[in-house]
């Protein structure tokens, strides 16, 4: 059929829930690329080719290029569509994306975004059809979709979550309606031996068998009937009498049969065996060989296609006779607790579970412990968890009446600047008696998020294909994944056929087998330590994952720099006061784990076209923060790469300069190159986002500025060419970020203050803060804290997120926080408007430093008596109308002391017109 002749169709029009039979529509063939548009995450470089279709006719291929770091490229266009619910959408595609995620999402007319997933692996260089069943589609929060739903919009999303090269073809975009089949399988079984029993294979009895004659090489097949939808099949073995080598292929024809499995030394007398979806009305097993002379059959039970459609539901079916835990929260959709560590030069951030289960790298697998009691298996389901803040890293603790196990992870440089993860198991006896204990560490073909819960994150099933284990080593795939500093009394490696890692690990015997190959990706392996412990005593294990991609050293590093704690020593009064602290350090470490190399990572949520404005709101939050070492490498690419030529972004990136050079971050050379460019940008911006023309001397062009810039860069390769395609013709290389958003207006050559967020309590300009305000600004940082989890710990259950999800959330709780120390006006400084009363009157106040458009404000607050004293430290200018701070009791003020000068209060209202060394306010009695 030439599907090429259909065109795009904006309204397929009622399709409904009463079609009863099956129907197939053709919604685009791809013919005309003008009405899709594509974008490209920061840091990633695409381009859209025409290439030569499935059917002869025109197909479009995505080629992206992601670098050393996470990206992703979607192409969008307008689409109009009733979606039933027993629909799917298929998509002929092709292309290499084995690092990458395919998803496709639907739009509806409310603006919720809904998508499926595909691993980009499955793609091939031959034409292939993708199905998206809507029924499995599922919203931002990973509940599912609500049907019926309406589209107005289509998204093809190619993602990578740790840099590379991908490339995506695809052609005829189609809607297929077919009524799900859930009736029960009634196979016909033909054997080449014993075929007078062969029908037992299908009669479902667990009481009956069939049993080969003594032929090594022989073949069993099952008709269907007709073509069905087929998932999986399930083959239940006679004991002694199983197959341990055999082929399962399928045919629509009973002629020409395709290879689905290589089945080889599987486990136990029932095969659970993953084949789809696909649509076959004939299944073979080509049985090769066994440990007897013959086989036995129990049964041979076809899976509908909800069995196989994915990775996860294969699991989920499978996984329900096994003891709780084996599968993880990603598979069984439990809640999930995590925080991140993030690592300078790691492609990704580090993901660390309440139960010390670690991500170190997306799509690829976790960490998890099991701690063995006297010869009794225990998971963090058995223990009691407590989950402990840490600025440095994170820590979780078990609770045993038998044991304590604390597990610490922090992130770090080798001696070469190499990012690790260094993990500290440390294990006590708190019991009156000694105790035998086993420690194991399973690295699993799992992500810690469930698939589709957190946008282009992969989630759900990792991919181990091959995996090596030794005494001290483990490798993933061919490349190092963890280091052991003690050798390991055991270990083992496993692909799924033979057993999931902690169903061997419980069995009598450990298997022997030290390599695994899984074709479907769910090898794993295990190390394991074994201990003695008496009454009180404790025993330490340490081990090293490295975090770049390169290949690493066998040894672990002899010198290990811990990643430095971001904005060390604040302190605010009162309990309240160190739950904000625990959140500002918490929020500025999550923004800086949100570090893409020279980029700023955005949430991997939200749509490429709030790239620009959730950028704007990191980068002005980690200024604010102090953290211009974070933002300066990410700004220089941008100035380098001309992505500050857009009108409305000019001024942004040039306030970012400016800040950035008050704060000490410019070296002389590149101070050199940007301050004509930074003035000039200035002076140009305009209210309401216009600029205006370059004065009579001709600006500095970003384009030449970039020049100047080149040996600047903090990598070589920031300006990436075109990703290479296959030949076609380009026919569109937009790398933009979307939609942006203005910013306020500027005034003389230095930077106004950060972009407001939604959090913010607004203050009118010039007039004293009042107590009521003082308390808004006060509980509104408060109210960006959760009660219920720790800073920096963040919480999904049931398809809700709670704390700090993002660094979007990371920069508004940051902003907030700042905004109760100072707030910038047109020509003066406010300080401390976000303090109540109650919180003058305890603790302490330390602030290492706060960026302003005047220069950093550095303070420490003590009580001395019935005095508050504030110290000033260097780095401030005063601005125009000086600092200004407002009483903030109810009580009328006594004078206070400037520099040893008593100053009065005019109205209540303390002026300084110089920043002083030191500022004395007399507090009222309570």
């Amino acid at each position: 059929m030439q599907v090429k002749s259909a065109r795009w169709i904006v309204a397929v029009g009622l399709l409904g829930c009463a079609i009863a039979q099956a129907s197939t529509r053709v919604l685009d063939g791809f013919d005309d690329p003008s009405r899709w548009r594509l974008q490209a995450s920061e840091g990633a470089q695409a381009r859209l080719t025409r290439v030569s279709g499935a059917d002869g006719g025109r197909a479009l291929c995505i080629a992206a290029d992601f670098g050393a770091h996470a990206g992703s490229v979607r192409l969008s266009a307008p689409l109009a569509l009733d979606l039933p619910p027993d629909g799917r959408l298929q998509l002929s595609s092709r292309g290499q994306a084995a690092q990458a995620q395919l998803s496709l999402h639907i739009i509806d007319e409310a603006g919720r975004r809904h998508g499926a997933h595909h691993a980009g692996r499955g793609l091939s260089g031959r034409w292939q059809g993708l199905d998206w069943w809507l029924s499995e589609f599922s919203d931002a929060s990973g509940s599912g979709l609500v049907l019926p739903a309406r589209s107005q919009r289509l998204e093809l999303r190619l993602a990578s979550a740790s840099g590379g090269q991908a490339q995506w073809c695809i052609d005829s975009l189609a809607l297929h309606v077919r009524p799900v089949d859930q009736s029960p399988f009634t196979p016909l079984a033909l054997a080449d031996t014993a075929t007078a029993l062969q029908q037992r294979m299908v009669d479902g009895r667990a009481d009956t068998l069939w049993v080969s004659s003594g032929v090594k090489q022989q073949t069993v097949s099952l008709d269907l009937g007709r073509e069905r939808e087929v998932g999986g099949l399930v083959v239940q073995w006679a004991a002694g009498l199983r197959a341990d080598k055999y082929r399962v292929q399928a045919s629509n024809d009973g002629r020409r049969w395709q290879q689905l499995r290589q089945v080889n030394a599987p486990a136990g007398t029932t095969d659970r065996l993953r084949l789809g979806p696909l649509t076959a009305r004939y299944l073979r097993l080509d049985l090769e060989d066994g440990p007897n002379w013959r086989y036995g059959i129990v049964d041979l039970l076809p899976q509908h296609a909800t069995f196989g459609r994915s990775t996860e539901a294969f699991l989920r079916e499978v996984g329900k006779a096994w003891p709780a835990g084996v599968l993880p929260a990603s598979i069984s959709d439990g809640p999930v607790r995590w925080t991140v560590l993030g690592a300078e030069a790691a492609p990704a951030p580090v993901w660390f579970s309440e139960q010390g289960i670690i991500e170190p790298r997306p799509g690829q697998f976790t960490l998890t412990p099991q701690l063995q009691i006297d010869g009794s298996w225990h998971g963090a389901e058995q223990m009691q968890v407590q989950p402990v803040a840490q600025p440095a890293g994170a820590q979780s603790r078990w609770q045993h009446t038998q044991a304590q196990l604390t597990i610490s992870a922090s992130t770090g440089h080798d001696a070469q600047a190499q990012p690790w993860l260094r993990v500290r198991y440390r294990l006590a006896n708190p019991d009156a008696s000694s105790h035998r204990y086993a420690l194991a560490l399973a690295l699993r073909p799992f992500q810690l998020h469930a698939a589709g819960r957190l946008g282009d994150l992969p989630g759900g099933a990792g991919w181990i294909e091959q995996v090596a284990v030794s005494d001290a080593a483990v490798a993933i795939n061919g490349a190092p994944a963890l280091l052991a500093a003690q050798r390991a009394d055991a270990a083992f490696a496993s692909h799924f056929d033979a057993g999931l890692d902690l169903n061997l690990l419980r069995a009598a015997q450990l298997p022997q087998a030290r390599q695994a190959s899984d074709g479907q990706g769910l090898a794993s392996a295990v190390m394991l330590w074994r201990q003695e412990l008496a009454a009180g005593q404790s025993r330490e294990w340490e081990v090293w994952l490295p975090l770049s991609d390169p290949a690493m050293t066998s040894a672990v590093p002899t010198r290990f720099t811990a990643q430095a704690v971001p904005a060390e020593g604040w302190q605010l009064p009162g309990e309240q006061g160190r739950w904000l602290v625990d959140s500002w350090q918490a929020a500025v470490v999550r923004m800086r784990a949100e570090r893409n190399g020279p980029w700023l990572r955005t949430d991997s949520r939200r749509s490429i076209g709030a790239g620009n404005r959730d950028s704007m709101h990191i980068a002005s939050a980690l200024m604010r923060a102090d953290q211009a070492d974070a933002v300066l490498p990410w700004l220089l690419a941008r100035i380098a790469t001309g992505s500050t030529r857009h009108c409305p972004l000019l001024a942004h990136w040039a306030q970012l300069a400016a800040q950035a050079q008050l704060a000490g971050a410019w070296s002389p050379a590149q101070r050199q190159a940007l301050q004509p460019w930074v003035q000039d940008s200035l002076a140009r911006y305009q209210p309401g986002g216009a600029c205006a023309e370059p004065a009579a001397s001709p600006a500095p062009d970003p384009a030449s500025v970039s020049l100047q810039l080149a040996a600047l860069l903090p990598e070589p390769a920031l300006a990436l060419g075109p990703a290479q395609g296959n030949g076609g013709e380009v026919v569109q290389a937009d790398a933009g970020a979307g939609q942006v958003a203005a910013v306020a207006p500027v005034t003389g050559v230095l930077p106004a203050g950060p972009l407001a967020t939604s959090t913010q309590v607004p203050l009118p300009p010039g007039e004293p803060v009042s107590l009521a305000q003082r308390q808004q600004l006060w509980e509104a940082a408060l109210a960006l804290h959760d009660d219920s989890l720790l800073p920096g710990w963040q919480q999904w259950q049931r398809g809700q997120s709670q704390g700090l999800l993002d660094a979007r959330q990371a920069a508004e709780q940051v902003q907030a926080i700042a905004a109760t120390v100072v707030q910038e006006q047109a020509d003066h400084l406010r300080l401390l408007p976000g303090l109540p009363a109650s919180a003058w009157q305890q603790g302490q106040l330390q602030v290492p430093g706060v960026l302003t458009r005047w220069g950093r404000l550095g303070l420490q607050g003590r009580r001395e008596g019935s005095d508050w004293v504030l110290v000033f430290a260097p780095g401030l200018q005063a601005p125009p109308a000086g600092l200004v701070l407002d009483w903030p009791f109810a009580q009328p003020p006594a004078p206070a002391l400037v520099d040893g000068l008593p100053q009065p209060w005019q109205s209540g209202r303390l002026h300084l017109r110089s920043v002083p060394v030191q500022l004395r306010i007399a507090l009222p009695v309570p």
